[in-house]
């Protein structure tokens, strides 16, 4: 496991990189998608924590606001600064997204209407709070873009020996069906090393492009 100055040098060359491509190209959703599943792959969300609400209300209000933020991270990438950390970015952005979209939960017909009361201390205070599971994934978002892959950029990835095997798929049965290697190989009938290289090599390709 790296530590902790390597995750945020790895997060900061990978905001940089997409920062730097132009708005509404190829390149620029291509780095964007990279940065987003090594966000999701460290875990380094911290949720904004709030006590006034029922578990299951703070839940709804936790998917729309990490939905809200992987969208964001796209069309705000161009805001960030490098002399700051992507998790300090990304945490503020959660909070901003938390705050949103608390009033339009809370305001749907179809959930109960509950107390919520004034969230700015919770909001001042979100940086020494945390949910219980400490961390805070992205995975909707980052689900819903595998699913649409823009451009086809994940589905025109192939494995030259064996063609019904493309990056979108590996995607799939990783992110979204949670399999390991070990079922994906049994699966599929590809050799473990293989997968994992082409995973690998798939993920590099990425940011250069």
């Amino acid at each position: 496991m790296p530590t902790k100055d390597e995750i945020d040098d790895r997060l900061k060359q990978l905001a940089i990189a997409a920062k730097n491509h132009q708005p509404k190209t190829l390149g620029r959703q291509k780095a964007v998608t990279r940065l987003v599943m090594e966000i999701e792959k460290y875990k380094i969300i911290n949720c904004p924590q709030n006590k006034n609400f029922s578990y299951a209300i703070y839940q709804e209000i936790l998917l729309e606001a990490k939905q809200e933020l992987m969208f964001r991270i796209s069309r705000e990438i161009h805001n960030y600064r490098p002399e700051k950390e992507v998790s300090q970015w990304v945490n503020f952005l959660i909070v901003k997204c938390f705050q949103e979209t608390t009033p339009k939960v809370i305001g749907r017909k179809d959930l109960p209407t509950v107390y919520y009361g004034d969230m700015e201390p919770v909001f001042n205070q979100m940086e020494k709070q945390q949910v219980e599971h400490e961390s805070c994934p992205i995975a909707a978002g980052l689900i819903e873009m595998i699913e649409e892959d823009p451009g086809d950029i994940f589905q025109n990835e192939v494995m030259r020996k064996h063609a019904h095997v493309n990056f979108k798929l590996l995607l799939v049965k990783r992110v979204i069906e949670d399999a390991s290697l070990q079922q994906i190989s049994e699966e599929l009938g590809v050799s473990i090393s293989s997968l994992s290289s082409f995973y690998q090599r798939s993920l590099e390709k990425l940011d250069h492009e």
